[in-house]
């Protein structure tokens, strides 16, 4: 939509523009098994779906799972591990002294055989991969299916769950024993995630009252905004863990994803610290590992890890070893191998932070954490100068496996460590020495700027890296057009402060005046719409005044405020020209206008904002038969230059505004950008009037029905009245 004011009633002239990660299709595999082996990474959900079975069974839910009466019995195979360990023990044997072992002592070692005898039980065995020892893994496996062997055939069914590393080494082999793999969440399943967390949370806390209902909504809103609004939560969220460390943060009040580098401190404290006692069996063995000496050893091993392998988050096992061996010899430690090999257990098997992924190769359970660390080695290695973070950060300006890591450095320097002066000084310098490929750096200091929050830098630094984005979104000539168009993104989310872009009262008009051109596309030209021929001669009759840039949705957002419309939800930068607006919408905006401007003198009397016509639109972008020999330019209610002298037009009917060839410098089309961008963000593509934005970014509505040419020789074609169903 792109504005045009002219005096109302002058005669005027006639463009435009088998997945399972939902528990009822793993409990539809088990009611067609015998048996089923659950596999599926660290945090996704094994022993959660286990306990819930459990407990669903023992509460008798047997109908609506599907199952006839069975008793749940519930077992870590690490605990049978470490009876074979002392004597070879068959399973049947081992679950029987295990029973005579608890409270109820031999009554339920009794039940537990009553009902293995009558088909009755629902075997439900945690955690081969935590058989560490394969040998002992392999004899379990083999205990296991000698188990399943005897005792299917009654009716009795089983579940055995596994990472999947390590599995297909002991992968056991029976007639009737499926397998599945739960895999990350999916936006619905996360969405039905928070719904059922809020809900329960709700109930918990306070009861179904209204008030705790509004509470639980605006909670799961917030929540969901805040895994939607950054790629970089919303990869965490996909894992069942993560997503639940996510929920408890929002739960105790936690800003998600302003803050992300405190969300990702805090998802590594509670790995470090809790999530080996949350996530296992009553009775498991758990270590309390020292949360500082584990992040000292962890901060420095994460950035040689994106150093050795950025973007890819995997490293062989032996130089892995070699690299703790290093970090533990720079720490004065007595047995650094010894300490290495203890490191590298405790962290894989009490915190699964980092992880054994297959091959003799590991890595972190997510590579978020590996960026975060890494970056916050960076600036734990320098706390008294920022030139050594300045150099490390500059060497890999524009390497996108660099990106987050250089975030979350400056990040980590202003939120975490409370350094907000040394992350002011990083950005100042790195915009000074600009290194990376031309707007790299200011684009990288406005995201930084966004990441950490407004306030995390002083006013003047936020300025400089302000008017550093405006430099680049207007560069042209140095700067390729999609990095101006991330430019214009990330100016959109600190705060564009171009009135003529974010304000109505700021627009800025530029003037087309009366005249001939021609119109239309020439005949043969292949990417011409089949009514756009034959090219004509034309006639605007009454000059008037063109938005220099189509309505932006912050401009928009001014007339919905104050009329009440509304547009359907759509997220979209303030900056960018408004979408989602229907031709009827696009005509009320203009009246609404007409009034605002008439009632504040921003036009005169007889003066009226509205649609150009089809006609007017294309003058504006191709130019007439004579052109100003300078675009003349105003804002509402501004003065208007001294008219300028004429000349003849020496390419009248061009087919882009700036000449006859696609350049995709000059416009957003095809595959420059790929996405609408910020308005300005193309001053190449300028009209010889000054409008800008005439080819590329969005379509836009003009007041014209579609017509095939030549029109009528007043080029008129308009309709106000014309339904919905009319083509514009």
């Amino acid at each position: 939509m792109r504005l045009a004011g002219r005096p109302v009633g002058e005669e005027e002239a006639g463009a435009m523009g088998e997945r399972l990660s939902e528990p009822q299709p793993v409990l539809a595999l088990l009611q067609k098994s015998s048996g089923l082996v659950l596999l599926g990474d660290p945090g996704s959900g094994k022993t959660t779906f286990l306990k819930s079975l459990a407990l669903s069974l023992a509460a008798g839910h047997f109908e609506s799972l599907g199952f006839k009466n069975l008793l749940p019995v519930l077992i870590p195979l690490s605990a049978y591990a470490n009876a074979l360990a002392k004597r070879d023990v068959t399973l049947t044997r081992f679950l029987s002294r295990y029973f005579e072992e608890g409270e109820l002592k031999s009554s339920l070692a009794t039940l537990f055989e009553q009902k293995l005898a009558a088909g009755e039980v629902l075997l439900l065995l945690d955690g081969l991969d935590e058989v560490r020892e394969r040998r002992r893994r392999n004899l379990v496996v083999h205990r296991v299916e000698d188990f399943y062997r005897s005792h299917r055939a009654a009716g009795n069914k089983f579940v055995l769950t596994s990472r999947v590393v390590g599995y297909r080494e002991v992968r056991p082999s029976a007639e009737g024993l499926a397998e599945a793999t739960l895999v990350d969440f999916d936006d619905e399943e996360i969405a039905a995630f928070v719904d059922r967390w809020t809900a329960a949370i709700e109930k918990a806390a306070s009861g179904e009252t209204r008030r705790a209902r509004k509470e639980a909504s605006r909670e799961q809103e917030e929540l969901l905004a805040a895994v939607a609004g950054n790629p970089g939560v919303r990869s965490l969220a996909a894992n069942p863990l993560l997503l639940t460390i996510l929920a408890l943060m929002k739960r105790q009040g936690m800003i998600l994803p302003e803050r992300r580098v405190e969300l990702y401190e805090r998802c590594i404290q509670t790995l470090i610290k809790d999530w080996n006692l949350a996530r296992g069996l009553a009775g498991r063995a758990t270590k309390d590992l020292d949360l500082w000496e584990t992040l000292r050893v962890l901060r420095p091993l994460a950035l040689w890890m994106h150093q050795t392998s950025p973007g890819v988050g995997l490293v062989k096992e032996g130089d892995l070893q070699r690299e703790l061996k290093r970090i533990f010899s720079g720490r004065k430690e007595r047995d650094p191998e010894r300490a290495a090999r203890q490191f590298l257990e405790d962290v894989r098997e009490h915190t699964s932070l980092l992880l054994d992924r297959g091959g003799r190769q590991y890595g972190f359970i997510h590579l978020t954490f590996q960026e975060y660390l890494a970056a916050a080695a960076l600036a734990q290695e320098h706390q008294q100068e920022v030139e050594p973070i300045v150099s490390a950060l500059a060497a890999h300006v524009g390497e996108a496996t660099w990106r987050e890591v250089s975030l979350l450095t400056l990040g980590y320097l202003g939120l975490v460590q409370q350094r907000d002066q040394a992350a002011g000084a990083v950005l100042a310098e790195l915009l000074r020495q600009g290194p990376g490929p031309a707007g790299e750096a200011a684009i990288l200091a406005g995201e930084a700027v966004v990441d950490m929050g407004q306030g995390a830098v002083a006013g003047e630094c936020r300025e400089s890296i302000v008017q550093a984005l405006l430099g680049t979104l207007r560069d042209e000539r140095r700067v390729k057009a999609s990095r101006r168009a991330a430019a214009g993104a990330v100016l959109a989310e600190i705060g564009d402060p171009r009135p003529e872009v974010m304000t109505i009262d700021g627009m800025e008009l530029c003037w087309v005046p009366a005249g001939p051109f021609l119109m239309g596309s020439r005949e043969g030209d292949k990417t011409a719409y089949p009514w756009e021929t034959p090219q004509f001669e034309c006639a605007v009759p009454v000059g008037l005044w063109v938005g220099r840039y189509p309505v932006t949705a912050a401009q928009y957002g001014e007339y919905e405020a104050e009329s009440g419309s509304r547009r359907r939800d759509y997220v979209q930068g303030a900056n960018e020209p408004v979408v989602e607006v229907s031709w009827f919408d696009a005509v009320e905006f203009c009246r609404w206008l007409t009034a605002r401007w008439l009632a504040s003198g921003g036009i005169a009397a007889g003066w009226e904002a509205r649609l150009p016509s089809e006609a007017e639109w294309e003058k504006a972008a191709r130019g007439g038969l004579v052109l100003p020999s300078k675009p003349v330019i105003r804002t509402v209610g501004g003065r208007v230059p001294e008219r300028l002298g004429d000349k003849v037009n020496p390419r009248p009917g061009r087919r882009f505004p700036w000449g006859e060839r696609s350049d995709l410098n000059r416009g957003n089309y095809e595959s420059s950008v790929g996405l609408r961008s910020a308005v300005g963000c193309f001053p190449g593509g300028v009209s010889p009037y000054g409008v800008e934005e005439l080819s590329g970014n969005v379509w836009e509505w003009t007041r014209s029905l579609r017509r095939d040419y030549p029109l009528d020789p007043a080029c008129s074609d308009e309709d106000m009245e014309a339904s919905s169903q009319v083509l514009r």
